[in-house]
């Protein structure tokens, strides 16, 4: 009688973890983010950084095309490069500075802010970015300041940026509780532009896990890499996944995106 009560019980269990719906898509905390990362570039699967960047930047720079074949062209496209000083060995960055180049490419007019000074792989980039004809801005806030001969606001720096058809926020793929100079003028300018604009991973300004705890701007689109942050599992814009280079089997059994075969991106259903 005992067996046969806890054969009952146990298909019982079954048939209600079976009646369960499946997870759709794994979304990630901002530390299984970076240990993700750093097992791709590991010795399991061999990844460099340059080639991560490269599929991630690919990804972006396609679903930008898309954006514009679908609405607006978008012929000025500006990218906010920023730094994480997080101790993190894989950066926002990277993925803006190839997918500006492959826009570049593609005779997109592209600028490029680069925020803090590069690391041998940004400046990399950021080389064969100027070589495809995109411009470099460097110490962009003191050179508009001198340009206008007025104090820096967020209203003169949106109105910059107001010039362009899209602006793509790369600063950051960290939590920023209290951002400094120059991070926390674009922050402000962003909540500020009538222009559209597109984070790659994470808006600025918000947080890893818990999203827009602090009440900042809030993009028209984001573009994860991989997989996408807990942060942003809330966003009620368009949200898209890029960066195909988790295998479909792997180590964490995290759920992927079901991607078309042609595709370099997925767009989420809301």
């Amino acid at each position: 009688m005992l067996i046969f009560f806890l054969t009952l019980l146990n298909s019982l269990l079954a048939q209600e973890q079976a009646s369960l719906p499946a997870p759709t898509l794994s979304y990630l905390k901002g530390s299984e983010f970076q240990q993700l990362m750093e097992t791709l570039i590991g010795k399991q699967y061999g990844y460099t950084k340059a080639q991560l960047a490269e599929m991630g930047g690919q990804s972006v720079a396609e679903y930008i095309l898309y954006l514009s074949r679908i609405d607006v062209p978008l012929k000025r496209v500006i990218f906010i490069i920023g730094q994480d000083f997080s101790g993190s060995s894989f950066q926002n960055g990277y993925f803006g500075l190839a997918a500006a180049r492959y826009l570049a490419q593609r005779k997109v007019e592209v600028d490029v802010v680069l925020l803090y000074p590069n690391d041998p792989l940004r400046s990399r980039l950021a080389m064969q970015c100027k070589s495809h004809s995109a411009m470099l801005h460097f110490d962009i806030l003191q050179n508009l300041q001198e340009q206008l001969n007025v104090q820096m606001t967020k209203n003169i720096l949106a109105n910059w940026l107001n010039d362009y058809d899209l602006v793509v926020d790369a600063i950051s793929l960290s939590s920023i509780e209290q951002p400094k100079t120059p991070v926390r003028e674009f922050m402000h300018a962003f909540s500020e532009v009538n222009k559209k604009v597109l984070a790659i991973n994470l808006p600025v300004g918000w947080h890893t896990d818990n999203g827009n705890l602090y009440n900042v701007y809030v993009p028209q689109f984001v573009i994860s890499m991989g997989l996408p942050l807990k942060g942003i599992k809330e966003f009620d814009g368009q949200h898209a996944i890029g960066g195909r280079y988790i295998p479909q089997t792997n180590t964490f059994n995290y759920v992927l995106p079901k991607y078309k075969i042609e595709d370099s991106f997925h767009l989420l259903q809301k």
